[in-house]
């Protein structure tokens, strides 16, 4: 069995985009964070036997709160690298989207689903995000 637990409709002002009128001016971002873990009932009602969902909003508030992105895909990765950080975390889907570049779109976005093992194989061959 695998449960998931979300973040929805997540909005925040970040830097982000290549166009003229995108640079230096923090725009909306929109972003859906979906992670699936094996328990997600707790014997007992307690917040330490849970997923606390602020390490996933706090820390995607402090990646983008001075940093600068020119795409949204960069900008997933380091989302997916936050949602892995936990250690209950089997598997995430992260969507993102600028709600407020084309005026005739509700939006422009990516998505990606990963397990942690592809995570893993990826970060192992080198073919995960770098700095």
């Amino acid at each position: 069995m695998t449960a998931e637990i979300f973040l929805r409709d997540f909005v925040f002002d970040c830097f982000i985009g290549i166009h003229d009128f995108e640079r230096g001016v923090r725009q909306r971002m929109q972003v859906n964070i979906v992670l699936q873990v094996k328990k997600i009932v707790p014997q007992r009602d307690e917040l330490a036997l849970v997923l606390d969902y602020d390490y996933l909003r706090l820390g995607v508030l402090d990646l983008v709160r001075e940093r600068v992105f020119d795409t949204q895909e960069y900008l997933l990765g380091k989302i997916v690298d936050i949602a892995f950080s936990h250690t209950a975390v089997v598997g995430v889907l992260v969507e993102t989207c600028k709600p407020d570049v084309y005026p005739d779109s509700a939006g422009v976005g990516c998505r990606l689903q990963l397990a942690r093992d592809e995570y893993l194989d990826l970060c192992l061959q080198g073919a995960w995000l770098a700095e």
